[in-house]
């Protein structure tokens, strides 16, 4: 190559990267010239040696490998550029001669030759290893434990992405018509990754129906699945009921799992344990479910011992109870309380007339102090409520933004015998943070406004401060681990990754729910994406409202 063309492509290739983000300015070698450093890095390749971190230091970069064995190379003999804060140069091979970021080298690219009578065309370090372009054509990726702790984090994704099939089979293909009926037939779970524990396939007999209030009404069912014996599921706690949530409405598919997370920060007294899988139904691909802890009295669930029906008298009247508060009123022994929030018996479903006289007595004497401002533990509110889960159910319910958590739907309040009215577990969390545009009054959908704090009981307990001082301190405390909720996030829509695609095959991802009023945005990306901005903005939002009070 002639001198001055080559001192000239030098110039004008140096000129051309000096400004850009990560230090690109390159030093061609003539192709008969091989640094000595250059040589003992193509040994240290081929020897095996591991890239443990590069310096730079006044015109050379200190190499150290985790054998203890250094390398420095001086600026005369070949650059080595540090990309840790930025992107390493676009590195190409272009009709036979080297390019860098489109400025063309004076290096041919011939990838006869062997790699000890090659050229360094770029070397880079970032925060994985070391990496080097020669000029036959070859790219030396240095093995280090940074890359390789990469890579393994690769693998488990992978591997994580194979969440659970479940294969359930009706009797005859029997279609599953109504909330009421178990249709018999059997249930398959496989789980060849092992991601919840040594079983990795399971086979049952079981019962199944639909299940839901306002979900069942969705083309997607969600559904009841009643085991004929009891058996623990993907590492779950055995029992016989479980749940199937379709998650219709909710096109991250994963709403319901954020809350229990939120759950188990707050330390609620239980929480239902969900998992990821994909369904079918009959041989028919049914898309991405949550299988779950069906809400009932049990050891591993609601665990308190419900009154039996010779329980009318002195303490044994007062408890235990497991009621819900549901404006649907769809079980068998239904109330309003003076304050509009709509109960119902879970368990008893139908309790004696002593029993029934108790809960709405107590509720009446609750509501009766609550409007009385009596705010004393002797007499007031708090001789009838556990305050710090209904500090824990206020904070998770306004977070959420839940348009059904203002003491309307889908709430749990336990009363065991000898202790105070507790919030138990939440559930049903598709319809939050963000995913719903139908708020009354100035609310609206966005991450603004106090929404929980504004009705029923809430309004009355902010009246009090010492219930302030509580949910403040609450809240400062949880703080740190609601922050990290985000990447909870990132980590769950990851698990789906794959599996969202076949659902949306399925269930498109533009059709929505005409009366939640909240559009489709068009991609699952999108819609995690939302639902990170919406929950970080809310949490800030809150943080500053809340220690204002």
């Amino acid at each position: 190559m002639n001198r001055l063309a080559y001192i000239l492509s030098f110039f004008l290739l140096s000129l051309s990267l000096v400004l850009s983000g990560c230090e690109r300015e390159v030093l061609p070698s003539d192709e008969t010239l091989r640094p000595k450093e250059y040589l003992e890095l193509i040994r240290a390749y081929r020897d095996g040696k591991i890239f443990q971190s590069a310096v730079h230091q006044p015109q050379v970069c200190e190499i150290t490998f985790t054998d203890g064995y250094k390398l420095t190379v001086p600026e005369t003999s070949f650059k080595i550029h540090d990309c840790t804060t930025g992107s390493p140069a676009e590195v190409e091979a272009v009709g036979g001669w080297w390019s860098i970021d489109g400025a063309l080298l004076g290096i041919e690219a011939d990838s006869s030759v062997p790699d000890m009578e090659s050229v360094p065309v770029y070397v880079y370090f970032d925060t994985t290893t070391l990496y080097a372009y020669l000029s036959n054509r070859t790219l030396l990726v240095f093995p280090s434990k940074a890359l390789e702790d990469q890579k393994q984090e690769q693998e488990e994704i992978a591997r994580r992405q194979n969440i659970p099939v479940i294969r359930i089979k009706t009797k005859d293909s029997a279609p599953i018509l109504d909330k009421k009926t178990y249709i018999d037939g059997t249930i398959t779970i496989s789980d060849p990754e092992g991601l919840y524990g040594d079983v990795t396939e399971f086979t049952a007999d079981m019962g199944i129906r639909g299940r839901g209030n306002s979900t069942w009404s969705f083309p997607k069912k969600p559904w009841k699945v009643k085991l004929k014996e009891k058996a623990s599921l993907l590492g779950m706690p055995a029992d016989k009921e479980w749940a199937l949530l379709a998650n219709y409405a909710d096109r991250t598919l994963i709403r319901n799992i954020v809350a229990m997370k939120l759950s188990e920060i707050c330390g609620f007294s239980w929480t239902p344990r969900m998992r990821s899988v994909e369904v079918y139904l009959n041989g028919k691909y049914q898309g991405v479910y949550t299988l779950c802890e069906h809400k009932k009295v049990s050891p591993d669930r609601v665990n308190i011992d419900v009154v039996g029906e010779n329980d009318n008298v002195g303490d044994a009247v007062t408890g235990g109870y497991y009621l819900e508060i549901e404006e649907q009123q769809d079980e068998t022994t239904c109330w309003w309380t003076s304050m509009g929030v709509p109960m119902m018996f879970s368990d008893p479903e139908e309790p004696t007339d002593e029993q029934l006289a108790y809960v709405k007595g107590l509720f009446e004497s609750f509501e009766k102090a609550l409007r009385a401002k009596d705010f004393s533990e002797a007499s007031g509110y708090p001789k009838y409520i556990d305050v710090d889960s209904f500090v824990d159910y206020y904070i998770v319910q306004e977070l959420t933004k839940n348009i059904d958590g203002n003491l309307r739907k889908s709430s749990f309040i336990t009363k065991e015998r000898g202790k105070k009215m507790e919030m138990y577990h939440l559930w049903d969390f598709d319809l939050t943070l963000g995913n719903c545009g139908y708020f009354w009054g100035n609310v609206g959908n966005g991450p603004e406004n106090f929404w929980i704090k504004l009705d029923k009981w809430y309004p009355h307990l902010f009246g009090d401060p010492v219930f302030v001082d509580k949910v403040q301190e609450r809240w400062n405390e949880l703080m740190p681990e609601l922050r990290k909720i985000p990447d909870f996030i990132d980590e769950q829509a990851l698990i789906l990754d794959k599996a969202q695609e076949r659902n949306f095959q399925v269930w498109s991802i533009w059709e929505s729910v005409d009366w939640v009023y909240f559009p489709s945005l068009g991609s699952y990306e999108k819609e995690v994406d939302y639902l990170k901005e919406f929950y970080t903005k809310r949490l800030e939002w809150l943080d500053a409202e809340l220690n204002e009070l």
